[in-house]
């Protein structure tokens, strides 16, 4: 029996931001690269059904829609998968395992396994996906430094060997600069067919006050700041809807994070 790829714990964002590749081979397995080089064969995400599970008429297949924060995305199910469709509906809040696919040009998951989980599996999640991504950030900042000097070369192998880098990661630092560019270019050729657009302003300035207040608050006080607190300083300044959604795009980006239920720290 053929031996199951791990599954990544990632955030939506990676996902949709990442690039979807297909494999040459039958029987080699597609991938994504996200935009920190990760490649995922399989991936574990929590999130909320946005959206109730919508099923063909002779049940082949299925699907519904979640909601992590960082991004929406369908989650599919056929033949025999189709039976997790049946387990959730509008409101639950879920894990989900299972590949990455990609059709006209939008990510979607196969459904492999889904199951109801408590809000405070959710922060478990959080923790966990961050805790990979800067696990991962160590070595790719490292990758990149050796791959951005000197390419995928014999000297390049042997640095990355010295310090600890993965060969593997050096070629999927490769591919991914590849993917880039063949995206940069196909964006270029719509940018030439298309009139230029004026550049959309942000659509809430008040909101990136808001987050640029509560990172330099967390800086200025150097420690683990709670809830209370941080509306309670920011609350002269700003509507207490827009302080709280402040924190909560900013746990989404990765520019902060939460050590322990309510407190905050910028990483």
């Amino acid at each position: 029996m053929k031996k199951r790829l791990p599954a990544s714990r990632v955030y939506l964002r990676d996902i949709t931001e990442g690039y979807y590749v297909r494999s040459d081979g039958d029987f080699e397995p597609n991938y994504l690269i996200t935009k920190d080089a990760r490649k995922v064969y399989r991936v574990k995400v929590v999130a909320t059904v946005v959206r109730d599970p919508i099923m063909s008429d002779d049940e082949s297949y299925g699907r519904f829609q979640i909601d992590d924060g960082t991004g929406t995305l369908w989650v599919f199910g056929f033949r025999e998968n189709t039976r997790f469709m049946k387990l959730v509906r509008k409101g639950d809040l879920v894990q989900i395992i299972g590949k990455v696919a990609e059709w006209r040009d939008d990510k979607q998951i196969l459904v492999e396994g889904v199951a109801k989980v408590s809000p405070n599996f959710w922060i478990l999640h959080r923790f966990e996906t961050l805790k990979e991504k800067v696990e991962h950030a160590k070595k790719a900042r490292a990758a990149f430094e050796i791959y951005d000097r000197y390419g995928i070369t014999a000297k390049a192998k042997v640095i990355a060997k010295n310090n600890g880098v993965p060969e593997e990661l050096l070629m999927t630092i490769d591919e991914l600069y590849t993917l880039m560019l063949e995206q940069r270019s196909l964006e270029e050729e719509v940018l030439e067919e298309e009139p230029v657009e004026e550049e959309e302003k942000p659509e809430n300035p008040e909101l990136e006050k808001a987050k640029k207040a509560v990172i330099n608050l967390l800086k200025e006080k150097g420690k683990a700041l709670s809830h209370k607190f941080i509306v309670r300083k920011l609350s002269p300044d700003f509507e207490e809807e827009i302080i709280e959604e402040a924190i909560t795009r900013l746990l989404a980006d990765g520019e902060i994070y939460e050590p322990e239920i309510g407190y905050y720290e910028p990483l």
